[in-house]
C-alpha cells in the first residue's frame, strides 16, 4: 500500500475530513490532498513533504517517524541547501545601536544640565545678594554712628530673610536633583521561558515582562512556511498564513494594542527564521538546526493596564 493511501485510510477511520484535518494540523487543504495522491511536486521544497507528512501522520494516530523510515523510497529526496542560523538584519542592527547610543548619552546630558542649573543659581545668589550686601556695608561703614537702633533690625531682618530664601532654593534644587535620578532609572524588557515541550514537533512558551507594549517582529533568510495565531483580550486573529519569504514578507511586524496577548507560531524551518519581541531577541531553547520544525508561543500581559 501506498504512502499517501495508508494516510487517508487513517484520516477516514478516524472519521475526519480534510478540512477538520488543515485545521487541527495548520496545513493547508491543497498540500495535504497532494500528500495523498502522491504529488510530491505541489509542495514548496523536499524539506516540507517529510515535514508534512510526519504532521499528518501524528494527527491521525501514526508515528510520522516510522512512517518516514518505512516508506523512505517513495518520498523525494531531501533538501542539499544547507541553512545558517539568521543573524539580525542590517535594520535592525542600526536601530538598537541608535537606540544604546541614546541611552548612553542620556545620563551624561542630565548631568550636565543639572551643573550647569546649580553653576546659575550660585550666580544668581552672588549677583542678587552676595553682592548687593557687600557693596550696602561699604557705603555704610563712614555713616555707622549715626545708624539707629531700628534701622540695624531692619537689615538683620533683611539678611534673615535672604539666608532663608537661600536656603529655600537649595532645598528646591535638592527636589530637582532627586526627581531627575528617578526618571533615569529604566527597566529593560526580557522573555523568560515558561515550559518546553520537546514532542515530534517541539513547543516552547515564553512570557514577555517589564514591557510597555508588545511589538513582534519577523524574519527569514530564505523562506519558511509560517502560520501565526494572534489572541488579543479573548478575540482571535490569523495575521500570516503561508510560506513567509525573505524578498516579499521580511520583516513582519505584529503590533499589539491588547492588554492580555498570547501570540502562536507553527514555524516550518526554524533554524532561518529570527523573532525579536518589543526589542528582545527570542533564542530557541530547542536548536533550530536538530528540529526545523518547532511552535512558539509568547504572553504578554499589560502591567500598565489602566483601572
Amino acid at each position: 500500500m501506498e504512502l499517501g493511501q495508508r494516510l487517508k485510510e487513517a484520516r477516514e477511520e478516524k472519521g475526519l475530513t480534510i478540512e477538520q484535518l488543515a485545521e487541527s494540523t495548520k496545513i493547508q487543504k491543497r498540500y495535504l490532498t497532494a500528500i495523498e495522491d502522491h504529488q510530491w511536486d505541489t509542495i514548496p521544497g523536499n524539506f516540507y513533504v517529510r515535514a508534512f507528512v510526519r504532521e499528518y501522520a501524528d494527527a491521525v494516530g501514526l508515528s510520522g517517524d516510522e512512517l518516514i523510515t518505512e516508506y523512505a523510497n517513495e518520498l523525494p529526496s531531501g533538501d542539499d541547501r544547507t541553512y545558517e542560523y539568521m543573524t539580525p538584519s542590517r535594520k535592525n542592527s542600526k536601530a538598537q545601536k541608535a537606540s544604546n547610543q541614546i541611552f548612553t548619552l542620556l545620563p551624561k546630558l542630565l548631568v550636565f544640565l543639572l551643573i550647569i542649573g546649580i553653576g546659575f543659581a550660585i550666580w544668581y545668589s552672588i549677583v542678587n545678594y552676595i553682592q548687593p550686601a557687600i557693596t550696602d556695608g561699604e557705603n555704610e561703614q563712614p555713616s555707622q554712628e549715626i545708624i539707629t537702633a531700628p534701622e540695624d533690625d531692619d537689615e538683620d531682618d533683611e539678611s534673615d530673610e535672604n539666608a532663608g530664601n537661600g536656603d529655600e532654593e537649595s532645598s528646591n534644587e535638592d527636589e530637582e536633583e532627586s526627581t531627575e535620578e528617578e526618571e533615569v532609572e529604566e527597566v529593560n524588557p526580557s522573555l523568560n521561558v515558561l515550559d518546553v515541550n520537546q514532542d515530534s514537533t517541539p513547543r516552547t512558551t515564553y512570557e514577555l515582562v517589564d514591557s510597555d507594549s508588545f511589538v513582534v517582529t519577523l524574519t527569514v533568510n530564505d523562506e519558511t512556511y509560517l502560520e501565526v495565531d494572534l489572541t488579543e483580550d479573548g478575540e482571535g486573529s490569523q495575521p500570516f498564513s503561508g510560506m513567509f519569504r525573505n524578498d516579499d514578507d521580511s520583516p513582519f511586524e505584529i503590533d499589539s494594542d491588547g492588554n492580555e496577548v498570547e501570540l502562536e507560531m507553527n514555524i516550518g524551518r526554524a533554524s532561518g527564521f529570527g523573532i525579536e519581541v518589543s526589542g528582545v531577541e527570542l533564542e530557541y531553547e530547542v536548536d533550530p538546526n536538530d528540529n526545523v520544525h518547532q511552535r512558539i508561543i509568547i504572553l504578554w500581559e499589560n502591567e500598565h493596564e489602566e483601572d
